[in-house]
């Protein structure tokens, strides 16, 4: 579930824009949640480690997806693909919202790269919607941090690791072989992200809360090329 209001709850940070918070928890619990923007409902899930996916419950449109996995050295790379590891939240999500998701290939069938966001879904889009690629981020980082990982590892592509740099505060460490990496770190070194930001209770994250508006220090949309492949 997501709540929209500007009245912080306990353990958030006041600001002057407007907010909506997903419900971590509960995608994290059932697999997927539901995001409310101003006239817009998107409903996020979370399969495997991990493969989240957005989908325009108006017509259920597949408008962005991440794909990363904490198994392999490079976590953020190139799209799954195809996985047939079947939707756990399947019954629930018929129960809740009447439908039957069978169109999570939809972008990455034509979009190699592990992240993507639909041009109308980016900052500044025709949809109106701001923040959905950092929180689609932020919620792949919440979830190697609860895991202890210490770097979340990514294979920049095309023109990206600019935005990897000042929006993550991803570094480039030292590797043993020619690819550009960016990394991000967590734990204890984590940098808060500019319009996410979680909020804890009772030691976990419940939300996740995301400016819903734009910011003048990021205008339009501040994505690289190589993420539109």
């Amino acid at each position: 579930m997501a709540i929209a209001t500007d009245h912080p709850l306990p353990g958030e940070h006041p600001r002057a824009v407007p907010r909506i918070r997903l419900g971590y928890g509960r995608l994290q619990e059932n697999g997927f949640t539901e995001l409310t923007p101003v006239g817009m409902s998107l409903v996020v899930t979370f399969r495997g480690a991990g493969m989240i996916d957005v989908f325009d419950a108006h017509g259920w449109w597949h408008v962005a997806f991440l794909d990363f996995d904490l198994q392999r050295k490079i976590h953020l790379d190139s799209a799954f693909g195809s996985p047939d590891i079947g939707l756990p939240f399947a019954s629930a999500l018929k129960r809740e919202k009447g439908i039957e998701l069978h169109r999570f290939d939809d972008l990455r069938g034509r979009h190699h790269y592990g992240f993507f966001v639909a041009e109308d879904y980016r900052n500044g889009g025709r949809k109106g919607l701001w923040n959905l690629d950092e929180l689609m981020m932020g919620i792949a980082l919440e979830y190697a941090d609860t895991r202890h990982i210490d770097w979340f590892h990514i294979k920049p592509t095309g023109d990206t690791a600019p935005y990897y740099r000042r929006k993550y505060g991803a570094m480039c460490l030292p590797t043993t072989s020619t690819d550009k990496v960016a990394s991000i770190p967590l734990g204890p070194n984590r940098q808060p992200l500019p319009h996410v930001q979680p909020v804890r209770a009772d030691g976990q994250t419940r939300y996740l809360a995301v400016d819903a508006s734009p910011d003048p220090a990021w205008p339009g949309n501040d994505w690289g090329s190589g993420l539109n492949s």
